[in-house]
């Protein structure tokens, strides 16, 4: 799982080459490129790979800032909690934070009535549940207390289609947008620390993880 890292590196700093390129219909564009973006989503994070045969869909919530630094090119700051929970009778409260640096690339004029973008990035992920009991763990009779957590390296790949309003009027840049966006998430774990979670249903630990969320927001333009 780890070439998938290697690749999704690979991928970010091919996207960025790319989008640093010259570009004849950039430079014809009628407005200033620098301006920020805000958005904020909710939806869903599907978990898949190893640690789904152990932990099953939650909820999911994001925030992210962009800044153009042209007409289609912004550096990108994320961040998103994915509370998932486990497929085994207790139910702990199992949460990953993320937080990721990287560049957003939009394939349309962002000027346009549509927005189609693409994000890239990486950062820190941190694993946090709640405490639980292993019964019989490690032995008949005992009971083993369960703990979740710490930080990995991680990586976030997304695309986004979505709808432009209100135009702000000396610029024409859009203001508001309505946005559904789908992401893929891998996090760099280690089995030995995440084993005592996959124990609750009877699996090993996992190494990675990855997730698959869904989620629809708004974003909101600054000029």
């Amino acid at each position: 799982m780890k070439d998938v890292f290697r690749k999704l590196v690979l991928v970010v700093g091919a996207v960025a080459a790319f989008a640093f390129l010259p570009a004849r219909a950039e430079a014809q564009s009628p407005y200033s490129p620098m301006f920020w973006s805000f958005e904020g989503g909710v939806g869903m994070a599907i978990p898949m790979g190893d640690i789904a045969n152990s932990a099953e869909s939650g909820p999911s919530f994001s925030g992210a800032a962009s800044y153009f630094l042209r007409p289609r090119l912004a550096l990108r700051a994320e961040g998103a909690l994915d509370m998932l929970a486990t497929k085994g009778a207790i139910d702990p409260n199992f949460e990953i934070l993320h937080v990721t640096g990287g560049i957003e690339y939009h394939l349309t004029d962002p000027m346009g009535s549509a927005t189609v973008a693409v994000d890239f990035g990486l950062g820190v992920s941190t694993l946090n549940s709640d405490a639980f009991l292993l019964r019989n763990n490690p032995s008949p009779g005992r009971h083993t207390v369960g703990l979740v957590n710490g930080s990995y390296f991680s990586g976030n790949a997304g695309i986004k289609a979505g709808l432009n309003f209100a135009q702000h009027a000396e610029t024409g840049v859009p203001m508001v947008t309505l946005f559904a966006q789908a992401d893929l998430r891998y996090v760099m774990t280690d089995a030995s620390e995440t084993a005592v979670y996959g124990e609750l249903n009877g699996q090993p630990g996992f190494d990675s993880i990855m997730e698959f969320p869904l989620s629809v927001g708004l974003r909101v333009n600054f000029p």
